[in-house]
């Protein structure tokens, strides 16, 4: 077998497949390694809900077709937060789709395959190679990879650049030594992502709940604390839950969890369970640097994924794109450093980057709240529709809007303090982000500056 390729892509799920595409639609010579079977490749626990906007903008960029026919389950016009009281609730614009997300997962695999990507199936990455580039120097980059196909002994695969889109566990990122690249965050801890059960069932009846993803906050689920119902077409739905496993919560149950909370809204005879698994969402902002020399991370690997509604799809796709055009651009310079890589991560932040750093806010702040005192602020309408909206988080309040505020918010002033810290702090984050560095030089001031902003909320 060829062992040496312009560009390795591990891990064959939305990131994966785009940066493939991406790469040979570029004229670089792509291999796309993953542990499943062939056909399995795209059948992944997940809410399959994906954002119109970014799959459209994302199947232009890479030449193919946007989600269509069976590969919809049904469409997406908003998302519901609420609380125990059905009421006081708070509905978003969130236009998309309810996917198919096997269906679709392997059409974009055969696009892949059609245009020449290799494609390693039932082959696990099990390490990065680093080797040395300038002996006088001592430069190292990632060079490949360390495979175990299925049956077979390991092998390795060299490249001039590898893409990492291996999942939560980052099988490349976790694996370099961090001298190689020092800000790039090479852990994998609890606080990093959240452990979820989800089901699809069908209804005896039909829901009411078309065309709504719906967050639903109970004090008995550990903090950010929602089961969420999406509907999924006809009288199927998307329910599960999740939560971060460590303190009080690291011996509890996800699925005990999920089934004590499912049973105040279905009853277990009134729906059949058309699948049941658990899985892991990533919680945390995007990786603030995404780049070590030889390496690219994307997708869930370098925790591209939405931490409110946990939509990674789309972010996933957009990421897979750039990273074929930064592989391109240094491929064809014979650069691999941080520096010459370094322009992925500002795509990374001027597209979805700065949206998802500060949902993370917002899911810090719901988690200090807690489901009684959320209610207590939408009772009080302290909290409105238009805040939770950029537009909304962005605008400058009047004293007369604060006082009115703190008046409806008597006697929990302190809730009103919490979440004006939280506007404070969403606005700062997003110029940082529209600030993000040119250069790698600058990141280390940029990198304190944003996450000294974050410790203000824990």
């Amino acid at each position: 077998m060829k062992n040496h390729f312009d560009v390795i892509v591990v891990g064959a799920g939305p990131a994966g497949v785009s940066a493939a595409i991406s790469c040979i639609n570029n004229g670089l010579n792509v291999v796309l390694v993953d542990s499943k079977k062939k056909e399995k490749i795209g059948d992944k626990v997940c809410g399959e809900a994906i954002s119109k906007e970014t799959s459209h903008t994302a199947s232009d960029l890479l030449k193919v077709q946007y989600p269509h026919g069976e590969e919809i389950n049904t469409d997406v016009k908003e998302l519901v937060l609420q609380t125990a009281i059905d009421e006081d609730h708070i509905a978003l614009p969130a236009i998309g789709y309810m996917v198919d997300r096997h269906k679709y997962g392997q059409r974009l695999l055969q696009d892949a395959l059609k245009r020449g990507v290799k494609l390693l199936d039932q082959t696990k990455v099990i390490k990065s190679i680093t080797k040395e580039i300038k002996s006088i120097t001592k430069e190292k980059k990632v060079a490949g990879v360390v495979i175990k196909p299925l049956n077979k002994e390991e092998e390795e695969l060299y490249s001039k650049l590898v893409i990492d889109c291996s999942g939560v566990r980052g099988i490349v990122r976790t694996t370099i030594d961090e001298s190689l690249e020092p800000f790039l965050y090479n852990k994998l801890t609890k606080s990093d992502y959240a452990s979820c059960y989800r089901e699809i069932i069908e209804l005896e009846q039909e829901h009411d709940l078309d065309g709504k993803i719906v967050l639903k906050y109970e004090k008995d689920i550990p903090a950010p604390g929602y089961i969420w119902f999406f509907a999924d077409g006809g009288k199927k739905l998307n329910c599960g839950t999740g939560f971060i496993k460590e303190g009080i919560n690291k011996d509890k149950s996800v699925k005990a969890v999920y089934f004590n909370a499912m049973a105040k809204y279905y009853h277990p005879e009134t729906y059949a369970v058309l699948d049941g698994r658990g899985g892991n969402v990533p919680i945390r902002p995007p990786l603030w640097n995404a780049v070590a020399p030889g390496l690219l991370v994307a997708g869930d690997a370098a925790f591209h994924a939405d931490p409110l509604t946990a939509e990674g799809h789309g972010p996933a796709l957009l990421a897979g794109y750039y990273a074929g055009q930064i592989a391109k651009e240094v491929i064809d310079r014979n650069e691999y450093s941080t520096q010459a890589l370094w322009g992925y991560n500002r795509h990374i932040f001027s597209s979805f980057g700065s949206d998802n750093a500060r949902s993370r806010i917002l899911t810090i702040t719901l988690e200090k709240l807690g489901a009684d005192n959320l209610e207590f602020l939408l009772k009080r309408k302290v909290i409105k529709q238009t805040d939770l909206t950029s537009e909304g988080i962005l605008k400058k309040n009047s004293v007369f809007n604060l006082l009115n505020r703190a008046i409806r918010c008597l006697p929990k002033i302190g809730l009103l303090i919490l979440i004006k810290r939280t506007i404070d702090v969403s606005k700062a984050v997003a110029k940082l982000c529209d600030e993000y560095p040119e250069t790698p030089d600058k990141f280390g001031e940029w990198v304190a500056k944003i996450e000294s902003l974050y410790e203000k909320l824990t």
